[in-house]
């Protein structure tokens, strides 16, 4: 009987990969699709030293490689390095990037990234130069509920906003 890797996480997909009736358990080699090679080896690097971060990546940060090595941590269970990646893309959010980092946090289960996007995406002079981007389009077509919490989230802060107003001038 196969083991389907997509319903195994972290240790136990590497253990099934390794030992178990998986086909790369027979083989010599084993191949690990959809990684980039500099992700793999970042995440290698964290399992044994703890740092995701080679001195080349420092010099040369990659918010695509930080992306790759998120989602990767996060089919491998690797909590700690998805905790420093979500810090490193918040650190490094921008009008270009934080839709892509909305539905990455999204796909991902990642509420403490989501909530930061979404705070960030809704300030109304972020939120108007975001809606006439190619990619607002996109999230509207493929994430609608997205598209509903940021609405929402916009409507909170404008409702917050009108309340304050009120009691400066009480």
């Amino acid at each position: 009987m196969l083991i389907d890797s997509c319903w195994l996480r972290g240790p136990q997909l590497f253990k099934a990969e390794l030992y178990g009736s998986m086909k790369e358990a027979k083989s010599r080699c084993i191949k690990i699709h959809d990684m980039k090679f500099k992700v793999f080896m970042s995440l290698l690097r964290f399992i044994y030293t703890d740092d995701y971060e080679d001195s080349a990546f420092k010099c040369h940060p990659s918010d695509i490689l930080v992306q790759d090595l998120f989602v990767a941590a996060d089919r491998y269970a690797l909590e700690k390095l998805k905790v420093q990646c979500q810090q490193r893309l918040w650190m490094s959010i921008s009008i270009d990037t934080v839709l892509t980092t909305l539905i990455l946090a999204e796909r991902h289960s990642s509420a403490w990234l989501k909530e930061k996007c979404l705070e960030f995406a809704s300030k109304s002079e972020n939120l108007t130069l975001l809606s006439v981007t190619e990619e607002y389009v996109q999230m509207m077509q493929s994430f609608p509920s997205l598209l509903v919490e940021l609405r929402q989230k916009v409507k909170d802060s404008s409702d917050s906003m009108n309340v304050r107003k009120k009691q400066r001038t009480s």
